[in-house]
């Protein structure tokens, strides 16, 4: 089988519900210290986002979700959400102002994306361009919104982009999702090069198959155990935002497991 770490999830959250977008953003919890800089994660309401945003409030970042649909957030008091899809350029720039009105942009994390398989002579027009936007466009907004904040600031900050093994390892019957996977490893390692005079570096991490609700339901038979801990893949992206990795960028980091 091939390689995919997200299953069969929407773009970017659940569809936009009817009537005004809500603009506003929550208070960021007393605990967080924001002259320390602000953590953005996007996707961050799937699961490898919510343990991410956990990991990184527990590690004493605040933290700003993205989300289509607010309303629909069930994570953690302390994070602020924001009304923003990362499918529109505009939406993302009115992130950046959010992020600025709260401390300065420090770590961007892109957790969003979804899996969809299909032959690359059997796809049609829109599937190939849903998994771009999913896996390769969206990320890049959020990187790109990031990277001109940290340079706007003076420099100094991290990007962490969530690839897949299927961006190293070439399988059939995925084809759009390996293109944009790869994309996005290719994105990774040449916004390091870019970046890397202003102090900003730019790393991915590659899970194998993720332990997640969704993938135990579309594999009950498979062996889980083998499979990845999210808590396991944030842990690893907590280490590329601490002092220890300042000199690691452009990396692609296998979080395989045993799977």
């Amino acid at each position: 089988m091939g390689w995919a770490n997200h299953t069969l999830t929407r773009p970017f959250g659940h569809p936009a519900g009817h009537g005004q977008r809500q603009t506003e953003v929550t208070a960021v919890s007393d605990q967080n210290d924001t002259r320390r800089g602000v953590a953005v994660v996007g996707g961050g309401a799937g699961a490898l986002g919510r343990a991410v945003v956990e990991r990184l409030l527990g590690d004493g970042w605040p933290v700003v979700v993205p989300m289509r649909s607010p309303q629909d957030a069930e994570l953690p008091a302390a994070a602020t959400v924001v009304a923003c899809d990362l499918r529109v350029s505009a939406d993302v720039d009115a992130l950046a102002a959010a992020v600025k009105g709260i401390g300065p942009w420090r770590v961007a994390v892109n957790a969003s994306g979804g899996y969809a398989g299909g032959e690359a002579h059997r796809i049609d027009d829109e599937e190939m361009v849903d998994q771009l936007e999913l896996n390769l466009l969206g990320p890049w907004r959020l990187a790109r919104a990031a990277a001109r904040a940290m340079i706007e600031q003076g420099g100094g900050g991290r990007i962490v982009n969530v690839g897949s093994r299927a961006a190293v390892e070439v399988a059939g019957g995925q084809a759009a999702y390996q293109v944009a996977k790869t994309g996005l490893v290719r994105l990774t390692q040449v916004m390091a090069r870019e970046l890397r005079e202003h102090d900003i570096t730019v790393n991915a991490v590659l899970p194998s198959i993720m332990d997640t609700e969704a993938n135990r339901f579309a594999m009950p038979n498979a062996d889980h155990s083998r499979w990845v801990p999210v808590e396991r893949v944030a842990a690893t992206i907590a280490w590329l935002l601490s002092p220890d990795a300042d000199i690691v960028s452009g990396g692609a980091i296998p979080v395989y497991g045993r799977a």
